[in-house]
């Protein structure tokens, strides 16, 4: 059985050690560990934790922030922001920029303006694989256990509304598994199928993290075996000449 448990954690600020504040947390509420539970950690406090996070007012805009800007209805400095953190931008957008960011489809590159104090903008992590790997290896140090660890961030999809969760960054999980070789109820042999684990925990997550002001960065999921299968796992990532949406979006469109 599946269990999704919220770890409600003090206000995070920049520079705090997020392993002691969640291992405290699990003290305070009761709640243990245990082998192969999967940690999965907002990517709002890894930021806030790395210091990734500018002040608005003290960024001056290039041109080109000022002509997008005009066509985005975003202000210009912190569109600016955005056009720094994007590898490239593919669609300008009323209120929004898609981009294209760490090989990802972002919206506004990531660059979030909730969960952080007015006037200042929270970017998305850096090495968020190497993050995930330290993160897991402290706290397997402190607690004995075998554990995996997900860096999650929201994520929207092409014709539909909402949010659900995405997998920035791993450790110790099999972030994708081929299914090329199963076959169906019929005995058809699947095509093209992949599981895509890390995304699928990173969205079950959120039905308990919010997006708002639940105070709940940190999510404790039991009973996953499959993300710890011995069968080798893929990574989620694709390039886009593989990506059945990529002739969608036009990827000629300036490098920034």
């Amino acid at each position: 059985m599946l269990e999704i448990i919220g770890v409600r954690t003090q206000l995070i600020e920049p520079n705090d050690n997020l392993t002691e504040i969640f291992l405290n947390a699990l003290e305070d509420q009761d709640l243990e560990l245990k082998n192969n539970d999967i940690i999965v950690i907002a990517s709002s406090a890894i930021s806030t934790v790395t210091s990734r996070i500018r002040k608005i007012e003290e960024i001056v805009p290039s041109e080109k922030a000022k002509k997008l800007a005009q066509k985005c209805d975003l202000e210009e400095k912190y569109l600016e922001i955005i056009l720094q953190e994007s590898d490239k931008i593919l669609n300008p957008f009323k209120d929004c920029i898609l981009t294209l960011k760490d090989d990802m489809l972002r919206i506004n590159a990531g660059v979030d303006r909730t969960n952080v104090p007015a006037g200042y903008a929270l970017l998305l992590p850096k090495n968020s694989e190497k993050i995930a790997s330290k993160i897991k290896t402290d706290i397997e140090k402190e607690t004995g256990k075998k554990i995996g660890v997900i860096i999650s961030d929201s994520h929207v999809h092409p014709l539909r509304r909402g949010t659900t969760g995405q997998a920035l960054g791993t450790s110790g999980i099999n972030e994708a598994i081929d299914c090329r070789t199963q076959k169906d109820l019929y005995g058809r042999k699947l095509q093209i199928t992949f599981r895509g684990i890390g995304d699928q925990l990173a969205t079950a997550a959120q039905l308990v993290m919010g997006e708002a002001d639940e105070s709940i960065p940190i999510v404790i999921i039991r009973g996953a075996d499959v993300a710890f299968s011995e069968k080798e796992g893929e990574s989620l990532k694709i390039p886009p000449e593989e990506c059945v949406y990529s002739r969608y979006f036009d990827y000629e469109s300036e490098e920034i």
